[in-house]
């Protein structure tokens, strides 16, 4: 029988009048957060082990070592179930089938056309005032305006998130 889902709801999430606050959410290897704001939606997975990640970009390849806890992080531009499902589709290209990150160059004018974007490491901060697959940085993530400053820290077994706007948490099997 499928596990279901654990849902968190906003009055989980500790906010004392928008000071910044932070949530400590079990993350184990086979699971998925979704990270869901009112206008985007983020996929978070836990590496699961340690292995070599290639990013690449117009001029060069670079190689990163990952570790099991190490997040792959995806970023959606809307809260739509097909962009939780494309989150999801990323995330496993990414982690199980080791699909490299492609980074496109300023002003590419594929960027405007991303629906997902990702990163990976210990930690990432989403933000809205960046384009879209334009950052082999692997701690800046373009996201939606609602989830803009949200930052996403790897912890042994957990995923912490800080931040002050409202969002709600889904965790669900994964792989």
């Amino acid at each position: 029988m499928p596990k279901s889902p654990t849902v968190f709801s906003y009055d989980e999430i500790w906010m004392v009048a928008g000071i910044v606050m932070e949530q400590s959410v079990p993350l184990t290897a086979d699971e998925i957060l979704f990270v869901r704001g009112t206008d985007g939606v983020i996929g978070i997975v836990k590496s699961g082990s340690v292995r070599q990640l290639f990013i690449e970009t117009v001029d060069e390849e670079l190689v990163m070592t990952i570790d099991p806890d190490d997040l792959l992080v995806a970023s959606g531009f809307d809260d739509a179930p097909v962009t939780a499902k494309a989150i999801a589709c990323t995330l496993s290209l990414i982690r199980d089938a080791s699909s490299p990150l492609i980074v496109l160059p300023k002003d590419h004018p594929a960027s405007s056309r991303l629906k997902v974007v990702a990163s990976v490491g210990k930690r990432t901060v989403i933000r809205c005032d960046i384009q879209k697959g334009t950052h082999p940085e692997q701690d800046v993530l373009c996201g939606a305006a609602g989830l803009s400053g949200l930052e996403i820290i790897s912890a042994e077994g957990r995923v912490v998130l800080r931040g002050k706007m409202p969002f709600s948490l889904e965790r669900m099997p994964f792989g």
